[in-house]
């Protein structure tokens, strides 16, 4: 079922299945071409990395719509390991009219081959801004967090998620595990 008049390609369907089963991908960028309405893997991320959310980051263009699905890694609050499926939309501010309803339309295509636990839209590639919209949309309600990808996370008094130390920790984006 195509719900936006989009269709996912097979390879895009693939890379997708790879990183919800969890097995040889923990991510993968898919790029959005605003003029021919067509969806396509642009990179995908090995279960070694140590960052996949914030390498998809780096992946995305100031002038492009994008997506990303991404297992997160977190420690909940009762210090207990889990990856949440998430989709992240990319529709920066500067784009175009066209590309941001362009990508809507790639948005409901993906969500309707894809299950996530969070659908996340951001318009700013800093992750120590994201890292709270990540959280609050992936979380349940009542669960806390320790740490958003190995590194530790609080809520401020505003009780947004920010990193403990403070730090963008956009430095280590694309380091891997031994």
């Amino acid at each position: 079922m195509v719900s936006s008049g989009m269709k996912v390609p097979i390879e895009v369907e693939e890379a997708g299945r790879a990183v919800i089963t969890g097995k040889t991908s923990s991510a993968v960028v898919i790029n959005l071409d605003s003029k021919t309405n067509t969806l396509s893997v642009g990179k995908a991320y090995g279960m070694k990395m140590k960052h996949p959310f914030r390498a998809c980051l780096k992946q995305f263009q100031d002038d492009k719509a994008s997506f990303a699905l991404v297992n997160v890694k977190l420690s909940t609050g009762e210090d207990q390991d889990r990856n949440k499926l998430t989709m992240i939309m990319w529709a920066p501010d500067t784009a175009t009219a066209k590309v941001k309803m362009t990508a809507a339309s790639g948005s409901r295509a993906l969500r309707s081959k894809f299950k996530c636990n969070a659908y996340v839209e951001i318009q700013e590639k800093t992750t120590s801004k994201n890292v709270n919209d990540v959280l609050a949309k992936v979380l349940r309600s009542g669960e806390g967090c320790n740490s958003f990808e190995g590194v530790h996370v609080t809520q401020n008094e505003r009780r947004e998620f920010v990193f403990c130390d403070g730090g963008n920790h956009a430095d280590s984006d694309f380091d891997e595990e031994n």
